[in-house]
């Protein structure tokens, strides 16, 4: 608890929200389309365990309806899953220590699979059932990604211990 992490500028938060866009906009073949990781979910679960306090749902919920834009869903099946993520990872984060791998791969797994589970369900109840077990791919990639994608996001805030002075 002696460290506090700052952003490393104003808006990182959102900046980094908006790379996660882009790579979920990249293009890619119909094979690696199935194993896209859920950029903005882990965007989300990053800053929820980071900087709890500059996460919102209504954040999530924006992100999330222009994630129904994008995919052409239902308006607001993704933005109550990110909603969902969100919630469960500020809820969850107090319980596990943060800074274990295999602790945060565990809260990437029960969120995101919370966040697919409840896509899926919303699928279902409107005939557009992916009934397959591929439907699950992007989770696992998920947590493939997450070691160097975290890496990746730690650029964008500074950890201070509490001993430096400046």
């Amino acid at each position: 608890m002696g460290n506090s992490v700052s952003p490393r500028f104003t808006g990182a938060v959102i900046v980094s929200v908006l790379l996660a866009f882009i790579l979920l906009l990249l293009p890619l073949s119909e094979s690696w389309m199935l194993w896209r990781p859920e950029w903005i979910g882990l965007t989300f679960i990053y800053w929820c365990i980071k900087l709890p306090k500059k996460i919102s749902i209504v954040m999530a919920w924006i992100a999330g309806l222009f994630v129904d834009v994008f995919y052409g869903s239902i308006l607001g099946q993704h933005a109550l899953g990110l909603v969902i993520v969100v919630f469960m990872s500020m809820r969850l984060q107090p319980r596990l220590s943060i800074n274990i791998l295999w602790h945060q791969l565990i809260l990437i797994f029960l969120v995101l699979g919370t966040y697919l589970l409840t896509n899926l369900w919303i699928m279902a109840a409107t005939g557009s059932n992916p009934a397959t077990w591929r439907y699950w791919l992007p989770l696992f990639s998920s947590l493939l990604a997450w070691p160097i994608y975290s890496w990746l996001l730690s650029f964008f805030h500074v950890e201070k211990s509490r001993f430096d002075v400046f």
